[in-house]
């Protein structure tokens, strides 16, 4: 079946969340707060409770039983708690995780991402399907004034890639078959495993050049940029 649909991941696929823009952030967090801890060792402390959180939400032998959906922001809210205790100073967790929110409303496109987004919406439907909150997916897309067919969300669908569930709602949004969908995204597990545990068609967007995980399914293609893809969607779009 020919290509109907190119469905984007948001973070480090189109726009930019490298850790230091992170590292910022956590530089305002101890400012504010006044905190007695350097940016650096706050994060290299937070980071392994939010990993947590990421590496245990998703039960993907049953989906249905993972455990109960959180928010990102009220995740991070969480690892900042058990942060601000294993380094023995008060802080205020709730502050922290709104301005982290605050912050992924405001991450810069990458170079290519516009252009690359004008050519595929003259020809096929757009979506995004991020693994992100409300709360800061619609002010980016309003502040870039970028309009797609579907954006879907974790929260919306109270599940987190690589959940199939969540590539299962941005087809019914699009109302397309697997068969006519390509995803475009930069993780190997959340983004071209679960694609292609969905029956999607996944492109591997690896601009870091990382090595592949021989553990996971391997992408249909890949490219480190995204004008790379351009081949692969005229191919895609020819095929009957």
């Amino acid at each position: 079946m020919p290509l109907k649909v190119v469905i984007f991941d948001v973070y480090n696929t189109l726009f930019r969340n490298d850790t230091s823009f992170w590292i910022d952030v956590f530089a305002d967090i101890c400012r504010i707060q006044e905190l007695p801890v350097s940016p650096e060792e706050f994060w290299n402390c937070w980071k392994p409770f939010e990993m947590r959180f990421r590496q245990t939400r998703t039960n993907m032998e049953h989906p249905e039983e993972s455990a109960p959906f959180k928010t990102y922001q009220v995740a991070w809210g969480e690892a900042f708690v058990k942060a601000f205790d294993s380094l023995g100073i008060k802080g205020d967790a709730g502050h922290a995780a709104q301005l982290s929110v605050d912050s992924m409303a405001s991450r810069e496109p990458y170079d290519d991402t516009f252009t690359f987004l004008e050519y595929v919406g003259s020809r096929w439907k757009r979506a995004l399907l991020t693994n992100a909150d409300n709360d800061f997916i619609q002010p980016l897309i309003r502040k870039h004034a970028m309009s797609f067919d579907a954006v879907i969300t974790s929260e919306m669908v109270g599940a987190y890639k690589p959940d199939p569930r969540v590539f299962q709602r941005v087809l019914q949004e699009t109302g397309v078959l697997p068969e006519e969908a390509l995803y475009v995204g930069d993780t190997l597990l959340d983004d071209v495993h679960g694609a292609k545990l969905a029956g999607m068609t996944a492109a591997w967007l690896n601009r870091s050049k990382t090595d592949r995980d021989p553990t996971l399914l391997p992408p249909d293609y890949e490219a480190t940029e995204l004008s790379g893809l351009t081949s692969v969607l005229e191919l895609l779009g020819e095929r009957g």
